[in-house]
């Protein structure tokens, strides 16, 4: 294990947060969406290995109001979006899924069952939709990984579109 590395990778991932943050707190008001400030995040979980792994370890993150987490983790930028499941249309899912092939859809309960995960492999909308219709998930989470900062910044405004298109947002 290289520490130094280690110390660089990790000042790198908060300072990319930090730097996207004030970035969106200068943007996005204007679009009704509210950023609040970076936070140190415990007990996530991160997919490894074909797992969902806790992490003991804080990393950084955001909400942007209503429904949004931004953040970061060792294996990639990434934001999460609350959906209510009767906001869930297959137009939707569809939208979401062409624009963002690195994702996964969990439940907000039991978020270690995902009904979509890109490590296993492409799903139908339809299909998802059917599991999301049978689950007793109330709320389900949406979540896109990008491989930089600036893929996730692009990520986000372009969630933001398709999701005022098909009205997922409490705006």
């Amino acid at each position: 294990m290289n520490v130094k590395e280690i110390h660089e990778f990790l000042n790198k991932m908060w300072n990319d947060i930090f730097t996207l943050n004030e970035e969106l707190k200068a943007e996005l008001p204007e679009k009704g969406f509210k950023v609040e400030d970076v936070e140190e995040v415990f007990g996530a979980y991160i997919f490894l290995e074909g797992e969902w792994v806790r992490m003991d370890y804080p990393h950084p993150a955001f909400e942007v109001k209503p429904q949004i987490e931004v953040g970061a983790t060792p294996e990639s930028y990434y934001f999460v979006v609350a959906v209510p499941k009767e906001r869930i249309s297959e137009g939707f899912l569809e939208a979401f899924l062409k624009l963002f092939p690195r994702s996964f859809i969990y439940g907000s309960e039991d978020f270690l069952s995902d009904v979509h995960n890109w490590r296993r492999g492409e799903a139908s909308p339809g299909g998802i939709l059917r599991k999301i219709k049978e689950s007793r998930e109330n709320v389900f989470q949406f979540e896109a990984n990008f491989e930089s900062v600036d893929e996730l910044k692009k990520g986000l405004k372009k969630l933001i579109e398709v999701g005022k298109r098909f009205e997922i947002f409490d705006l």
